[in-house]
Parts: C-alpha cells; structure tokens; sequence
C-alpha cells in the first residue's frame, strides 16, 4: 500500500467553501481588505451581528489572517447558537491553524447542535477531511458514503474525496466503482477519466485497454490517453509497447510546455511518463517545477507514487 499525507483531500474541500456576499457587500469587483473595511465599519452601526462577524471571518480566511478568522466565529457561535455554518468554518479554521483534535470537536458540536447538519452533505464532508486528519480515514470513508447517498449530483468533486481515500486505504477496486458511480450520475468528464486511470489502477487492464481505445481517437490532445495505454500495457507485460506511448507522450507534452504559458497539469503528466521510463531525475525535476507554480496533491500523486514505487 502507498503512503499518503492526511491532506490529501484538502484541494478538493476548498470548493466547498461557501459564497460569503451580502446586499451591498458583495465580494464582485472588492477586495478582502476592502469588504472587511466595509463590514467594520456596518458592524459600528448595527452591532456586531452573528451573520456579520461570519462574514467578516471569512474575508480573514482569504487573506489568510487566520487568528482574526477564529476570533470572529467564535464570537458569532456565541452570539448565535447553533450557527452551523460558522461552526464549520471554525473546523476549516483549526485545520488550517493544524488543531486537529479542536476541528474534530468543533465538527461534532456542529452536527450535534444542529440535527440537521448530520445529513448536510457538505457538512459530512468536512467532517470526513477531518477524520482523515486525524488518521481516521476508514471513518472518513464512510461519512463520504453517508454524503453521496444523501446527494450524488450536486458536487462531483466528493467522488474524488472519497476516491483519495478509498486509495489511501488500498481499496482501488472500491474507488474505480466509486467512480464509476459517479459517472453514471452525473456524466462529469472528469471523473470519468479518473474512473479510467482507477480501473488500470485497479489492475482491471482489459477494461482500461477497451475505455482508452474509446478515448484516444476522440481526443485532441493525447498525452495523457498515451500515458494510460502505456499503463494498460506495462501491466499486461507489453514493456516496448508501452515506452513507445510514454515517448510518444513525452514528445507531445514537450512541444505543448515550449509556449509561453506554462501548465502544471503538463509538467505532471511528462514527469508520470518520464518516472515510467525510468527518468527519475526529470520526473522529479517535472514534479518539483509543477508543485511550484500550484499543483495539488490531487494532480500529482500518480507521479509521486510512481516515484516512490
């Protein structure tokens, strides 16, 4: 089983965040700086109201002032019982501040303190990143199950939550039906072809073989399908067949990184084939490049298994 860090959900948990404009206090064209003038200054007038100091906090998240952010939702908490989505916002908080135990506190307060939290599926998911913080991930697996059955539609993103954890765990079978499941709901396109590169992680080879076959004519840039193929191929022990798509990748990727616009998605997909080949060095010159300009665990933890394997 490969090692994972416990954050390994945390890049897809921060599309959960939650719109934070008001009447009159829309973030739209503002900056944080501005809009946490702004709510200042009506706080001076109407009091420092629950919904007020949640907002505020949250305009302190984004500049990562994240003792002002605590600050203000506790003092919207105590305002406001059973504020739950301040209470949530706090779990983030700690998270970020590394309080493992106090998120795991502070969640728990959340779903007790409101019934209806308990089947919020948003807020089961914030209560798996938490689990799985705390070196839980087999619970954290089934809150996700507890938040897909509740509402498999809205947010394509919690399959790959689960999926990372799922990995984590070893169950790469259970992660490729996961996704396939979510496929089947939701037609995302990504997940589709995450439920691909599952299904050869899985070690379902004929399968994979037959989606990538699907796939590749059909797409205009193919790298990434070539890279699956010569997966597909090294498992079943087709080794030249298999360096011939990773050069091929190699080859294409390399004239689509010579623009000016750089693209660390290319840069881990060239390091994933490079580290196929056997090119440590560039691989990890490729993955060090695409953590620096911003890629997530999620974009690149093929190429660091690949690596470590």
């Amino acid at each position: 089983m490969m090692e994972w860090r416990r954050s390994t959900v945390a890049w897809a948990l921060a599309a959960l965040g939650l719109a934070v404009l008001g009447e009159g206090l829309g973030r739209g064209h503002e900056s944080p700086e501005h809009v946490v003038e702004m709510l200042t200054a009506r706080m001076e007038t109407v009091g420092r109201q629950p919904d007020l100091l949640w907002r505020r906090a949250t305009e302190y998240r984004a500049l990562g002032q994240l003792d002002f952010a605590e600050k203000d939702l506790r003092n919207a908490i105590r305002r406001q019982k059973g504020f739950t989505q301040a209470l949530v916002d706090l779990t983030r908080v700690q998270l970020a501040q590394g309080e493992t135990n106090a998120a795991l506190r502070t969640i728990r307060r959340a779903v007790g303190r409101n019934p209806a939290a308990a089947i919020d599926p948003g807020v089961l998911i914030v209560y798996a990143e938490v689990l799985n913080a705390a070196g839980r991930p087999a619970e954290a697996v089934a809150q996700c199950d507890r938040a897909l059955a509740i509402d498999g539609v809205t947010n394509p993103e919690w399959y790959l939550v689960r999926c990372l954890l799922q990995y984590q765990l070893g169950r790469f079978q259970e992660a490729a039906a996961g996704l396939k499941q979510g496929v089947e709901l939701t037609g995302n396109a990504v997940l589709e072809a995450e439920w691909i590169d599952a299904v050869i992680d899985a070690g379902d080879f004929a399968e994979g073989r037959r989606r990538v076959a699907e796939q590749l004519p059909q797409s205009r840039c193919q790298a990434a399908w070539l890279i699956r193929r010569g997966r597909v191929s090294t498992g079943e022990g087709r080794v030249s067949e298999a360096q011939a798509d990773y050069l091929a990748a190699i080859t294409e990727l390399n004239g689509r990184l010579a623009g000016e616009r750089k693209d660390f998605t290319l840069l881990a997909e060239r390091g994933l084939a490079y580290a196929l080949i056997g090119d440590v060095d560039q691989a990890r010159t490729d993955l060090v490049r695409a953590r620096s300009q911003g890629a997530d665990h999620w974009v690149l933890h093929r190429l660091e298994r690949a690596l470590r394997d």
